[in-house]
């Protein structure tokens, strides 16, 4: 058996990210799906990180309650934000707003992998990348507080050795695969993100408000 044919944290699920179709729209039960499945990369970061996971699945849930109470209505993620764009109060864009935020900073944090990796600069020390990821991403909605509160959280980032041994469900000589596996992922989550950027900044849903 080759590595390509070993099962890795990537496959096993096999819940990748969907491409957006040609007039940009994402299919939602896949994005959610992929969604929860990355969402327990933080159970393998360590416990200290599973706020961030349940925060995730969290949000998830609320978008399948969502479709679920308005049946045939939601079919692309897109369709929550037709439907509810014009709802001030509305939790379920509310919960994709902050399920965006989260799946960025994870994507710029695997990005800073495979690029230290291609770049080769890479350090055994993922807490510089975790905070690069955060400052970019959720440090701006997040008040004093919780700010401090990530930072002693990042200080238990496993080392980059450890956390690609623990993708590659414990194997130690998968580490070629599994960051080829990240960059595969890196492609329609990037597409995903840079999406739904677009229809928040279209419909004026963004919002700076910290928590």
């Amino acid at each position: 058996m080759t590595n390509a044919d070993r099962e890795t944290f990537f496959t096993k699920a096999h819940s990748p990210f969907p491409e957006p179709t040609l007039d940009e729209k994402i299919k939602a039960d896949e994005f959610l799906s992929a969604s929860n499945h990355l969402a327990q990369f933080f159970g393998i970061l360590g416990t200290i990180f599973t706020p961030v996971q349940s925060d995730i699945a969290g949000n998830v849930k609320k978008l399948r309650q969502f479709i679920e109470e308005n049946p045939g209505k939601v079919v692309y993620v897109n369709d929550i934000i037709l439907l509810e764009a014009g709802n001030t109060q509305s939790i379920s864009i509310d919960a994709l707003l902050w399920l965006k935020r989260a799946l960025e900073f994870t994507m710029l944090f695997i990005d800073g992998i495979v690029c230290d990796t291609k770049n080769g600069s890479t350090n055994e020390d993922l807490r510089p990348l975790c905070l690069q990821a955060y400052e970019k991403t959720l440090k701006k909605y997040h008040g004093w507080m919780v700010q401090q509160i990530f930072n002693l959280v990042s200080r238990a980032c496993p080392s980059r050795r450890d956390l690609l041994t623990s993708l590659a469900l414990g194997e130690t000589d998968m580490e070629s695969t599994v960051l080829a596996q990240m960059e595969e992922v890196l492609v329609n989550l990037k597409k995903n993100v840079a999406t739904i950027n677009q229809l928040y900044a279209h419909y004026n849903l963004d919002t700076d408000v910290k928590v």
